[in-house]
């Protein structure tokens, strides 16, 4: 197989991983706290020069698992058990299994007198514990205190991480973080900025995934077409070389 077919097949699987990535993100438009994934190019000389040897190309591929950490739009609902985080950190949620994640998603109800998240994971309090709460009218502060009768406080924590590489998206708004890096990352935001009755909408721009879609579409098709015609010219120098 000449050079230019490995180039072209190479671009041509890019960006079909690059168009799973746009997918992922459309799919998610409206899904609550939500974090646009991204992709980045590299080049893979070392490894061309691997299955050529003498032969050097060009291969590209993608890395995946970026995320986009950019604000989102609020929405308004009005709900006391809804809440949105204005700038940096993710709540920690925990489900039916024990397994531990973070996430922006602060669409919460009470379930069983437990704050829980709308896919039934627990909110997690800064004691590692459920949040439990004898009623949902309740009145949430800018630092995440929750006024409970009798003039008491729960305090609803935010984490951040001093190293974002260690956070690991698992789909639908929720991450993951392995535990000798929750130990090492882990930083509780001190001075958190929380909003009462709204939630964090999605970040993801649907023009601005479209477009991204256009361009991967375009891109594909040329590598498809310049594929085809390393074949065409493959099998013309076949056949000179049977006359």
């Amino acid at each position: 197989m000449s050079s230019g077919k490995y180039s072209a097949l190479s671009g041509a699987m890019t960006r079909l991983k690059m168009m799973d990535s746009i997918s992922d993100n459309l799919a998610n438009s409206k899904t609550v706290g939500f974090k646009k994934s991204q992709v980045a190019f590299e080049a893979q000389l070392a490894d061309a020069m691997a299955v050529r040897g003498d032969g050097i190309f060009s291969l590209t591929d993608i890395k995946e698992g970026f995320t986009d950490h950019s604000q989102g739009p609020f929405t308004r609902t009005e709900v006391p058990t809804h809440v949105a985080i204005d700038g940096e950190g993710f709540f920690k949620v925990r489900d039916i299994e024990g397994n531990i994640f973070y996430t922006r998603q602060g669409n919460f109800h009470l379930d069983g007198g437990i704050l829980t998240t709308a896919l039934g994971m627990q909110v997690l309090g800064d004691n590692g514990k459920p949040i439990v709460l004898t009623s949902p009218d309740v009145v949430i502060d800018e630092r995440g205190n929750i006024q409970i009768e009798g003039g008491e406080a729960i305090k609803l924590p935010i984490y951040a991480f001093s190293d974002d590489s260690v956070v690991e998206r698992k789909g639908g708004g929720l991450f993951t973080v392995g535990e000798e890096d929750i130990k090492e990352f882990e930083e509780l935001v001190t001075d958190p900025q929380i909003i009462q009755g709204q939630i964090e909408d999605s970040n993801v721009n649907m023009m601005q995934e479209m477009g991204r879609m256009i361009e991967a579409t375009r891109a594909f098709e040329a590598c498809q077409k310049a594929l085809k015609n390393f074949t065409t010219l493959d099998n013309k120098a076949i056949e000179l070389g049977r006359i």
